[in-house]
């Protein structure tokens, strides 16, 4: 490796709390220890990284407020250093982190609302699909080919099951709304994110739509989407909600396709 590569590493070391070697090729002023020369690029970079994180969860950073949000970034650095080329990624983990380490107060209601930041952000970076399926559409599929059609969804949606109210708590945090009270079910309930518009819009699903939802997305055909709704739905109505959910994931601007 060449010197300059070999300084770098050294450099990166640093920075990321590993080792203090560098602190030898800096050199010390009566104005700067090298020590404090170095200190400057140290913190520096973790204040980097704490914004990083206050973008990604802003209601979060909010709640917790600038000083204890701090805190939990630096804690949370120690574990998880940034690896990725794109400081974007830094974050990724924190759900998962305060899950397992956080030791503040609501511990589960402060993951959950983390992993739905961290959700909505995903599917506001994904790709933007050229043209979604249209209810016009719908009128292209001949009669006799319903049963077999399946549905094809954009890249931008993603769901996740919540415990807690923190699609409302976050609402109401970045609307600087009064805050709802903290709730949390016997089970969880599930909620479809997805990007309209380039905005992030959600909505929770009922038991029958979430399962319709996910059998859709692993490849179910009209015809067994119909089956397994049976188990909600009587055999009469069945037909007319599987339509209903393909209508209002059409006008959501959900479907992307729908082959046969």
């Amino acid at each position: 490796m060449s010197n300059l590569g070999n300084l770098q590493n050294r450099f990166q070391s640093y920075l990321l709390g590993v080792s203090n070697d560098i602190e030898s090729d800096i050199i010390s002023t009566e104005d700067a220890l090298a020590e404090h020369r170095l200190g400057t690029y140290y913190n520096a970079y973790r204040i980097r990284l704490i914004d990083a994180l206050a973008i990604d969860y802003s209601a979060l950073q909010k709640h917790l407020g600038s000083e204890i949000f701090e805190n939990l970034a630096l804690d949370y650095v120690k574990l998880n250093p940034s690896t990725h080329p794109s400081v974007r990624w830094f974050g990724k983990h924190l759900a998962e982190y305060m899950r397992c380490h956080y030791t503040g107060e609501d511990r589960e209601f402060l993951s959950e609302l983390a992993s739905f930041e961290w959700t909505k952000g995903l599917v506001f970076d994904e790709s933007d699909e050229t043209r979604l399926f249209q209810i016009d559409d719908m009128t292209q599929v001949p009669a006799h080919d319903w049963q077999h059609i399946r549905i094809k969804f954009k890249p931008a949606i993603r769901w996740l099951d919540l415990y807690w109210n923190v699609c409302a708590y976050y609402s109401a945090i970045e609307n600087n709304e009064a805050l709802p009270e903290k709730n949390r079910d016997e089970f969880p309930l599930r909620w479809l994110v997805w990007r309209k518009n380039r905005n992030p819009f959600w909505r929770s699903l009922q038991v029958h739509e979430a399962w319709a939802f996910e059998s859709v997305q692993q490849g179910a055909n009209f015809a067994e989407l119909c089956e397994g709704l049976l188990e909600w739905i009587s055999e009469d109505q069945v037909a007319i909600c599987a339509a209903g959910f393909l209508k209002q994931w059409i006008n959501d601007e959900l479907v992307s396709a729908i082959e046969y």
